[in-house]
């Protein structure tokens, strides 16, 4: 969207996601589909390394069993859609690598959060509770 905000070098991105829930003992597997704006802030020591936040929202298949507990908990009906935040940092392969062919090519690590905004928002059903998940990503930019 622009390299650039307020001033401070970042480079936003409307990010579309998709995350593949597991099946365990608890829980069926599930899909979840994510749409956000996330900011990274690049830093380039000794290779491309870059830090990003994002805010959006979520909606998932099925509700997972941390929330479904969490929410039983408190009494509330959880909620399939609720918002996203993340927390991120990635490394440019094609600077690790010293490969041109893969300059765009990101493998990071993210903090992975829904939650339905501590009773504040209206369209999650104002109830409090969400799941928070490490995830591994692999981001491609085109």
């Amino acid at each position: 969207m622009t390299d650039e905000l307020f001033g401070l070098p970042l480079d936003i991105y409307l990010t579309p996601g998709f995350g593949w829930h597991w099946s365990h003992e608890n829980q069926a597997s599930s899909q979840e589909y994510i749409l956000a704006i996330k900011a990274y802030y690049t830093i380039s020591w000794p290779f491309d390394w870059r830090l990003g936040v994002a805010e959006g929202m979520s909606y998932t298949s099925k509700i997972n069993s941390l929330e479904k507990e969490e929410f039983d908990r408190k009494g509330y009906e959880p909620n399939n859609f609720l918002n996203y935040l993340d927390f991120s940092i990635d490394v440019n392969l094609g600077s690790m690598f010293n490969a041109r062919s893969m300059d765009g090519v990101w493998l990071g690590y993210a903090i992975h959060h829904r939650s339905a905004i501590f009773e504040k928002s209206s369209q999650y059903g104002r109830i409090k509770g969400g799941s928070n998940y490490n995830t591994i990503t692999l981001t491609v930019d085109f």
